[in-house]
């Protein structure tokens, strides 16, 4: 039996995950920072967004605060990556991914269809 080395044996992995479709995240360090966003919208097609919050609650109380009416209500909540918001004509539906790209393509997949109405990505992750 041939004996990988760790920098082998991960090659391997990555390869493989791609190859058959089997997506692996890689665990954040142990001091790194999460960031938080949020992305808001009220039935008058109002808007509130909010990025870079230290908690989950922080981020979705500044996209309502952001938002500005009684009828806001947090449609995408998401750390270290984007949300995104699709409109079709009679509803608006929220996603989330890693990237903007991941994002947009969830939201429009969630909401059988429409066009982006807003989004929005914490640092680092367009």
């Amino acid at each position: 039996m041939k004996t990988l080395t760790k920098k082998a044996f991960v090659a391997a992995v990555a390869t493989a995950s791609v190859a058959g479709g089997i997506q692996i995240a890689a665990a954040p360090a142990a001091n790194a920072a999460v960031n938080f966003g949020a992305i808001a919208v009220a039935s008058n097609g109002a808007t509130g967004r909010s990025w870079d919050y230290p908690s989950r609650g922080a981020a979705e109380r500044a996209a309502l605060n952001s938002c500005g009416w009684g009828s806001c209500k947090v449609l995408a909540s998401f750390s270290d990556g984007c949300g995104a918001v699709a409109q079709t004509r009679t509803r608006y539906q929220g996603g989330t991914g890693r990237s903007l790209y991941a994002a947009q393509r969830s939201a429009i997949s969630l909401s059988g269809g429409g066009s982006i109405f807003v989004w929005t990505c914490t640092s680092g992750h367009l």
